[in-house]
C-alpha cells in the first residue's frame, strides 16, 4: 500500500503541474463503440480504456494478449496453447474458463463475437487489421445482457483514405511463420478492405503445433451524408491445433517442453472452420441517430480430449442475431441529454455429439443432443449533463430460453428446458472537480448463465443439462478519479463486487483433462486499478498500469470442506505493466515493456501457490523507402531474459497438473511493405 500511496502523490503532482495551462482547452466527444454512443470518455462515470493500434505495429501478432498488457483490470492467460485459445479475465469475470473466453462480451466492428450463451473465441480475429480496442472494466449487462462482466470492443481497419496494398511477412522462434496481405480500395462513396492471413508454428512444447488461415472482407458504402451501411465477412480455417496438456510441478521444473503422455496418446487437440457474415447500418441527422446490425455465423468444431469415454467431440454451431439502438439528443438551457432505446435478439443451436476416443481414433457414440439458447433483451439508457455534472444510467430486461433435445436414448431421455428472466440496472454519476479532473462513481448489476458446453459437462456422465449448476449474479460498485492533460493522463479506480453462485471449474479422477463446473456460494472482490501515460516530448512516452486485487470466497463449501475466506484461484494478487516508447530522428521506434504478474493460487483450497514474475519484451522498428513503396523492418524478442513461468494455470486440475510452461526467450522478425 505504501507504493500505491506514493503513486497517487505522483499523479496528483502531475495534475497540479498542468492544470492552469489546460483550463481553456475544450475536450471533444469521440465515438466509443463499446458504449454505442458519442461521448467524452473523461466524463463518462465508469472505468473504460481505449488504445489505438497502428497498421505498422511492432507486435509479433501471435495473440491478442500482446495488445492488452497496458490495460489495467484485464489479465490474460494461455497465449501459446492454440487448442485451448486465449483466456481473458476482467475483475475476475472469465477466470473460470477452461478454454476460450467466458463472462466477458466480445464485440468486433459493432457485431457480437460472443455467442448468446456467453462463449467467445478469438481464433477468427484478424490481428493484422486491428485499429482500436476498448475495454469496459466492469459489469455492463445494461448494454449487453448475459455474460457481460466486462466488454472488449474491437475495431478493425475501416477508413481507407487512398488505395493501398500491404504485404507482411513474420518469422520467429519455434517454427513461427506468418504471411498476410491487405488491400484497401476506395472511391467517392465506397471503401473496400480485403485481408488474407496464414499463420503456423511448431509451438514451444511438444505436441503444440498449430495452423490458422483467415479471409476477411469489409465494404463500407455511404448511402448519403447522413447514412452508411457496412458489410463484413470472415472465413477461418484451422486444420490443426494440438494440445500439450497440463504439467505437474516436477515436469514444469525439469522438462518444460514435454507434453502430457495422455495428450499425445489420445492426439488431443482441435480443428475448426468458422464462417461469419454481418451487416451494420448507421444513420445520424440532427438529433436522431440509429444503429442497427444483423449477422449469421457457423462454427464446426472437432475436438479430441485426453481420455476415452466421450473424448471425441463434434460440434456444429449456428448462431445469429439482430439488434438496433435509437438515440435522441435534446437540450433545455444548461441540460444536455441523450436518450437511448435499444434491443437485441439472438439465437444459438449447438448440435453436439460425443464419441469414444480410441487412442486418437473415433469410436462409438456416447452422447448426441441439440442444445438451443434464445435471448431477447430490451434496454433504456439516459445520459444527462448539467454544468459540471454527468449522469449515465439505465435498465435492461432479458429473457433467456435454454433447451436440450436428447438424441441418444440408450441411457434414457434427458431432454430439458430452462428459462431465465433478469433485470439489470446501472447508474453512474461524475463531477468535474477542476478542468480535466473528474471524480465518478457507479453501481450496476449483472448476471451470467452457464454456457451450453458447461451445462452439457455432467460429472454423472448423463445427457441433457447438469441440473446442479445455476446462474451467477453480481453487484458492482466503483469510484474513481480521471485526469486528462495534453501530456499526461491518469486514472485511479476502486471497485467492490459481490457475487452469488460463482461458476468454478474442477476436474475428477475418472476424467482428468475434462472440466466440470459447480457454484461457489458467494464471493467478494475488492480491487484498485491505476494507469498513467506521460509524454515527455514528441519522441519519448512512458506508460504504466497496475491492478491490486483481493478476491475471496465469502461462503463456499466443496467436497465437504469449508473454504470461506480463501482466495479465488486463477487470479493474481497484483499485475501490471511498464512501457517505454522512443521515436528516433530517422523515424525508427524502440519499445521496451516489462510485464508483471503477481502470486496466484491454483485451486480453491489455496494449497498450491504460483509465484509471480516479471517478463521483459523489446521491439525495434526501422522504416525504409523504395522507388514505388515504403516499408518497415521489425526485430523483437519476448521473454528477453528467459524467465521461467507458466503461461496458463489449469484451475482445480486433477493430479496437480496446473501448469503449462510459457516459451523461453522468443525472437521474431518482420518485413512490412506498402505500395
Amino acid at each position: 500500500m505504501k507504493n500505491l500511496f506514493l503513486l497517487l502523490v505522483l499523479l496528483t503532482g502531475l495534475c497540479h503541474a498542468q492544470i492552469d495551462s489546460l483550463s481553456t482547452i475544450k475536450l471533444e466527444e469521440i465515438e466509443l463503440t463499446s458504449l454505442k454512443t458519442r461521448v467524452n470518455p473523461l466524463y463518462f462515470p465508469g472505468a473504460i480504456s481505449r488504445i489505438e493500434i497502428s497498421a505498422e505495429n511492432q507486435k509479433q501478432q501471435l495473440s491478442l494478449q500482446e495488445f492488452l498488457t497496458s490495460i489495467p483490470g484485464i489479465i490474460s492467460f494461455n497465449s501459446s496453447n492454440f487448442a485451448q485459445d486465449l483466456r481473458l479475465s476482467i475483475r475476475g469475470f472469465g477466470a473460470r474458463s477452461a478454454f476460450g473466453i467466458r463472462g466477458i462480451k466480445l464485440v468486433v466492428d459493432g457485431i457480437p463475437e460472443t455467442t448468446p450463451d456467453g462463449q467467445g473465441q478469438l481464433d477468427n480475429l484478424p490481428l493484422g487489421l486491428l485499429e482500436s480496442i476498448e475495454v469496459i472494466r466492469g459489469p455492463s449487462a445494461v448494454r449487453y445482457g448475459n455474460a457481460a462482466g466486462g466488454v472488449v470492443s474491437i475495431q478493425t481497419l475501416s477508413n481507407v483514405k487512398e488505395d493501398f496494398h500491404r504485404i507482411g511477412l513474420r518469422t520467429g522462434s519455434f517454427g513461427f511463420t506468418q504471411l498476410n496481405y491487405t488491400a484497401g480500395i476506395t472511391n467517392e462513396n465506397t471503401q473496400l478492405v480485403l485481408h488474407l492471413n496464414h499463420t503456423k508454428g511448431n509451438g514451444y512444447r511438444d505436441h503444440s503445433q498449430f495452423e490458422n488461415n483467415q479471409f476477411n472482407a469489409k465494404i463500407k458504402h455511404q448511402l448519403k451524408p447522413s447514412a452508411k451501411i457496412v458489410f463484413q465477412f470472415n472465413a477461418t480455417n484451422s486444420p490443426f491445433a494440438a494440445d500439450a496438456g497440463g504439467q505437474t510441478l516436477e515436469e514444469f521444473s525439469t522438462n518444460r517442453r514435454v507434453a502430457r503422455n495422455n495428450n499425445v496418446t489420445y492426439k488431443a487437440g482441435e480443428k475448426i472452420t468458422h464462417l461469419k457474415a454481418g451487416t451494420s447500418f448507421f444513420y445520424e441527422k440532427k438529433a436522431l441517430s440509429i444503429q442497427s446490425y444483423g449477422f449469421v455465423s457457423n462454427r464446426k468444431f472437432q475436438g479430441q480430449l485426453p481420455f476415452s469415454d466421450g473424448g471425441w467431440v463434434e460440434l456444429n454451431r449456428n448462431y445469429a442475431g439482430q439488434g438496433s439502438l435509437f438515440t435522441y439528443a435534446w437540450s433545455i438551457q444548461n441540460i444536455q441529454s441523450k436518450t437511448q432505446l435499444g434491443y437485441s435478439l439472438s439465437f444459438q443451436d449447438d448440435n453436439r455429439d460425443r464419441f469414444m476416443n480410441l487412442n486418437g481414433q473415433k469410436g462409438g457414440m456416447t452422447l448426441s443432443q441439440m442444445e438451443r439458447f434464445t435471448a431477447f433483451g430490451a434496454y433504456l439508457i439516459e445520459q444527462l449533463t448539467y454544468k459540471k455534472w454527468s449522469l449515465n444510467g439505465g435498465i435492461r430486461w432479458d429473457d433467456n430460453q435454454l433447451s436440450v433435445e436428447d438424441r441418444f436414448f440408450i441411457d434414457g431421455n434427458a431432454s430439458d428446458k430452462r428459462n431465465l428472466t433478469a433485470w439489470s440496472p446501472q447508474v453512474g454519476l461524475s463531477f468535474q472537480l477542476k478542468p480535466r479532473l473528474v471524480i465518478y462513481g457507479n453501481y450496476s448489476q449483472s448476471y451470467e448463465t452457464p454456457t451450453l458446453s458447461e451445462l452439457s459437462a455432467d460429472p454423472n456422465n448423463r445427457g441433457g443439462f447438469n441440473d446442479l449448476v445455476n446462474i451467477q449474479e453480481a453487484q458492482n460498485n466503483e469510484v474513481g478519479l480521471k485526469y486528462k492533460g495534453t501530456q499526461t493522463q491518469w486514472n485511479v479506480v476502486y471497485f467492490s463486487i459481490d457475487t452469488k453462485n460463482d461458476l468454478v471449474p474442477y476436474e475428477l479422477a475418472a476424467a482428468p483433462g475434462r472440466t466440470f463446473f459447480q457454484n461457489a456460494g458467494t464471493t467478494v472482490r475488492n480491487g484498485v486499478e491505476i494507469d498513467l501515460t506521460h509524454e515527455f516530448n514528441d519522441k519519448f512516452t512512458f506508460s504504466l498500469s497496475y491492478s491490486q486485487t483481493d478476491f475471496t470466497y465469502r461462503k463456499y463449501e466443496s467436497n465437504g470442506q469449508r473454504l470461506d475466506g480463501n482466495k479465488l484461484p486463477g487470479i493474481p494478487s497484483s499485475f501490471g505493466n511498464i512501457s517505454f516508447d522512443y521515436l528516433f530522428n530517422n523515424k525508427a521506434r524502440l519499445n521496451y515493456e516489462r510485464v508483471y504478474r503477481g502470486e496466484l493460487f491454483a485451486q480453491d483450497s489455496n494449497t498450491t501457490s504460483i509465484a509471480g514474475f516479471w517478463r521483459d519484451d523489446i521491439s525495434y522498428k526501422i522504416p525504409f523507402k523504395l522507388a514505388t513503396s515504403s516499408g518497415h523492418i521489425i526485430l523483437g524478442s519476448t521473454n528477453l531474459f528467459n524467465v521461467k513461468y507458466s503461461d496458463n494455470i489449469r484451475i482445480n486440475a486433477f493430479g496437480g497438473r496446473f501448469y503449462e510452461a510459457a516459451p523461453m526467450r522468443s525472437l521474431y522478425a518482420a518485413l512490412l511493405l506498402k505500395f
